[in-house]
Order: C-alpha cells, then structure tokens, then sequence
C-alpha cells in the first residue's frame, strides 16, 4: 500500500509542489516592421471588434502548426515544451521529479468560441473562451522521492489524453508609445482550463507490472479529484511564465499593426 501511494503521489507530477524549473523552448523575437497581407487585422472603432478578433485568432490558430515566422511564432503542433523538475517538500513526501522530451499534440485544432475586448483610456481587456477537441502529451519521468521511510526511484514514459480542454483566458494590459508605434504590455494573465475527460498512462511506476496497472486504473477513476487538487499550484507556476512569453512576443509586434487606429 505504501508504494501505491508513492506512485500515486508521482502522477502529481506537476502538481502540489514548490515552484518548478522550467526549461522553454527558446523563442527570438526579432523586430516586427510589418505584418503579411493574409494576416487578419481589426480596426479600434469597430463596433463588431470583438468578432473581428474572434474571426481573425480562428484563422491563424491552424497556422500555427508549422509557424508563423513573419510573427515570431514558432511551429506549435506539435509544441515541444523541453525539460521541467518539480520540487516536493511537504511533511510526508521529499524530493524531486524531474520530466524531458514532453511534447504536446493538437494545439492547432484549436477553436476560439469567443472574445470580449475592451479598450478604454489605454488600457486593454480581454477574455477568450476556446477548446481543443483533443490534446495528448507525452514524454520521459525520472524520479528520486522519499514517502515518510520509502523511498522511490521510478522512471520511464508517460502519456495523458485529453478530450475537450476548455479554456478562459483573461489577460488585462496597457497600451505605450515606442518608434512611432503603439505596443501592448500585459500586466496581468488569468487563464482556467478546463477538461473534459483524461485518460493517463505510465511504465515503471513500480517493478511490478500487474501493480503498475492497478494504479494506473486508480489514477484513471480519481483523475478528476486529483486534477483539482493540483491545478492551483500548476498554473501559480506556468502563469507567470505565459505573461512573460506573450509580453516578450507584443514587445517585437506593435499592437497597431493588428488593431489599427482609426
């Protein structure tokens, strides 16, 4: 029973932790000096903005599988997300996981369902209701953890499936003045994902492969509770990191360029 609830604490992998080390994929934002003519673009003093914007994040969503050089998006599906290690300290589990070679699968079948925007006296805000149909996610583990006296060292592969991921984004930002253009900064990014059904799989949990799968039958029936447990932790950490990413991509993008003046 013990090492059952060693690995069940393992399939939190990114969850219920101190913050991780995340290693991106690195992104050059070179200098935007214009924006290709089949790139949709939006004018302020639309009253219908906010399904210009829609329409025009739809458009460009399944481009972003091979990338978007001109933008500085780089091939998104699939979206490589390099290495991360995940700190646990809490009274009963020590130690540390560590993941690599996670890709992720299916971002460009992406649906925008809707946007709200709002611009008034330089200030922007948004929210952004999407879903992907499908997502599967998979990579390496390795693991060196201490549950009270136990301790583990598992490693191998793992894969989740996910159906339906829903997404509400609302990023909030300001707008400045630069060379003559108008660039957007965010200053604050809340993001509430959502799935539908999730379905996980990993080897070397423990050496024995009949117990290996009873507790992946476990994980499989409780996804949903653990799943909730980990989310806050989760996205405390991967917020600040996304607004850093999307502030690093407006500063090379003047914000005019997409949203014109009138």
């Amino acid at each position: 029973m013990g090492r059952i609830l060693g690995a069940v604490a393992l399939i939190l992998m990114a969850g219920s932790c101190l913050p991780a080390e995340i290693e991106l994929p690195p992104v050059e934002f070179k200098p935007v000096r214009e924006i290709p003519g089949d790139i949709p673009t939006c004018r302020e003093g639309d009253i219908n903005i906010s399904e210009c914007i829609k329409q025009g994040l739809q458009q460009i969503t399944p481009r972003m599988k091979y990338g978007i050089s001109e933008l500085n998006i780089p091939p998104l599906d699939p979206f490589e997300m390099g290495k991360s290690s995940y700190s646990y300290t809490s009274g009963l589990l020590q130690g540390r996981i560590s993941m690599k070679d996670v890709v992720v699968h299916g971002l460009s079948e992406g649906i925008v369902d809707k946007v709200n925007f709002r611009l008034k006296d330089g200030r922007v805000r948004m929210e952004i209701l999407s879903h992907v149909p499908q997502m599967f996610v998979e990579g390496f583990y390795k693991a060196d953890i201490k549950l009270n006296d136990l301790k583990l060292n598992p490693k191998g592969a793992f894969n989740i499936t996910m159906t339906n991921v829903a997404m509400r984004a609302r990023p909030i930002g300001e707008l400045y003045e630069r060379d003559g253009h108008t660039y957007l900064r965010l200053t604050k990014l809340e993001t509430e994902p959502k799935v539908g059904d999730l379905k996980f799989y990993a080897n070397g949990l423990v050496p024995d492969p009949v117990l290996n799968d009873v507790i992946l039958d476990f994980i499989n029936q409780y996804w949903r509770q653990l799943y909730e447990a980990m989310l806050p932790e989760t996205l405390a950490t991967w917020q600040p990191l996304i607004l850093k990413s999307t502030n690093d991509f407006f500063a090379a993008l003047p914000f005019d360029m997409l949203v014109t003046k009138n």
